[in-house]
């Protein structure tokens, strides 16, 4: 077989032992039809060949130890970029161009790696790009080892993501480059309606949830991914149902949430809302008291804004002073250079179980959620005459300087869900995928939640469109931005993982 030029006389200079590897790879996109771009860190002026195939074997060329064949090396003299040098910067990029109407293009898994001179002669890490229709949810190439339920996840600096709590005591690490899972050590478990999050440091701190008895517990640990270590810590109150955001000053701030959870008894349910704060300190690994809510409040997000304070929104709520409880419509932004809370900013379609996120533009956006009319049911303490929606609108929140910041109202989701996933796109937008939408039967006064399997993505300047839908409902999964500008969605119900590619 002849190869190129270009490519015979690049190889022919590498017959060197292979030395420690200092030469990196990395993919972004995967879209059919659509570019994707494969990116190379490396010593400056050296000279690179990205090879590819579509299947791997360990193969040995001129020296080269490589992870894959050799069968279409003869393409890579011919397409544009596949051989060049590394820049000033210490970076090259190669665009790939993945046409539609391919047959089996979308069932393929492509392989690369890259190899660099002069001498010592570099091979790169492998990376593989599964492509994928735009919209759509796919499986992953792998499932995750050991199942996943809910719990959190923190990106680390190499560029994997860790998944932590939803495994009982086992953490995950899931590698985007090659699409595959990897073990990272025990760690803690977490109840139902935990908080995870991850620390500037690396570290992970679990937060309250639900324990064995179905309480809102004080238990709290934090994880060191580094070491494998964990150190348990306690709260200053138990809580269920809060939230925590991690703010600019590296500090947590945990807010609200149940002392207490009775679900057979709604009236004492709304009674264990709390309004106190706590402060995380990873320095001390101390927790101290933080300001009082104004309005106690739990099943709300809390959302860390671009200046480092944290917007806190929604939740099931008791109004002050007279305590009759009801769905909030209000959001506070808490400012850790004051240690205080500023007035209310309201917004349209009071919420709760609702997803938030913050956006590339500094923004933040709000999705579904429940509301409930619980008029009747204070005056009987009959749960039968609750009047049960979920919601199917968001909310978009622009902060400001000076002033409270303010809400504007987003177009429709798909169908209303409560409880769905939600990750950041690259273009600055959101995937909000899974949920529930719940009703009650009348019958027995008993809640049900209908899981889904329906996705939405929101588009800016600020509207919903639907999106492809997953293989299966999810009722509360996690969701995770990828590296590679996709995003995984895990647990909820379902086994196995699907990665959404915008």
């Amino acid at each position: 077989m002849r190869k190129p030029f270009v490519v015979s006389a690049f190889l022919a200079g590498l017959c060197v032992p292979v030395s420690a590897q200092s030469l990196s790879l990395d993919k972004f996109g995967g879209a059919v039809p659509g570019t994707t771009t494969l990116t190379l860190q490396g010593s400056p002026g050296s000279v690179y060949a990205v090879i590819f195939a579509f299947s791997e074997q360990p193969t040995s060329l001129l020296g080269m130890n490589l992870d894959i064949p050799i069968d279409w090396i003869d393409f890579t003299g011919i397409l544009p970029g596949f051989v060049g040098s590394i820049g000033a910067g210490g970076t090259a990029s190669v665009a790939l161009s993945l046409p539609a109407g391919i047959p089996g293009l979308d069932d393929a898994v492509i392989s690369f790696q890259a190899v660099a001179a002069p001498a010592p002669f570099l091979v790169s890490n492998l990376s593989r790009i599964t492509p994928a229709a735009p919209g759509s949810f796919e499986p992953a190439l792998q499932d995750p080892p050991v199942p996943i339920l809910g719990g959190g996840t923190a990106p680390a600096s190499d560029g994997r993501v860790l998944f932590v709590g939803g495994s009982g005591p086992v953490a995950q690490r899931y590698n985007s480059r090659i699409e595959e899972w990897e073990a990272a050590g025990v760690t803690f478990g977490v109840g139902l309606f935990s908080q995870t999050t991850g620390l500037a440091d690396g570290r992970v701190l679990f937060t309250g949830g639900l324990d064995a008895t179905g309480q809102p517990t004080t238990a709290a640990a934090l994880y060191d991914p580094a070491t494998g270590q964990t150190t348990t810590l306690a709260m200053n109150a138990p809580r269920a149902g809060h939230g925590a955001s991690r703010l600019g000053t590296g500090k947590v701030l945990i807010t609200g949430g149940f002392s207490t959870f009775d679900i057979t008894n709604l009236l004492s349910l709304f009674t264990g809302i709390q309004g106190s704060t706590e402060v995380f300190d990873p320095a001390t690994g101390a927790f101290a008291p933080g300001p009082t809510l104004l309005e106690a409040r739990a099943f709300h997000t809390s959302t860390t804004l671009q200046s480092g304070e944290a917007l806190i929104a929604g939740g099931l709520t008791l109004l002050p002073i007279v305590n009759i409880p009801l769905v909030s419509n209000t959001a506070y932004r808490y400012n850790p250079a004051t240690n205080s809370f500023g007035f209310p900013a309201f917004f349209t379609g009071s919420r709760f179980l609702h997803s938030a996120v913050g956006l590339p533009n500094g923004k933040v956006l709000l999705a579904g959620g429940i509301t409930l009319d619980l008029t009747q049911f204070i005056a009987t303490g009959d749960p039968t005459t609750i009047v049960v929606g979920t919601r199917d609108d968001g909310q978009l929140y622009t902060p400001s300087f000076l002033g409270f910041g303010t809400f504007a109202n987003v177009s429709l989701l798909s169908e209303g869900r409560a409880g769905a996933a939600m990750a950041v796109l690259p273009d600055g937008g959101a995937v909000i995928a899974g949920g529930f939408q719940l009703t009650i039967d009348i019958s027995t006064g008993t809640f049900v939640a209908n899981a889904t399997a329906s996705a939405d993505r929101f588009v800016l300047p600020g509207s919903f469109v639907p999106t492809g839908s997953m293989a299966a409902p999810r009722l509360f999964p996690l969701a995770a931005p990828l590296p590679d500008g996709t995003a995984m969605v895990v647990g909820g119900g379902p086994l196995n993982a699907e990665i959404y590619q915008p």
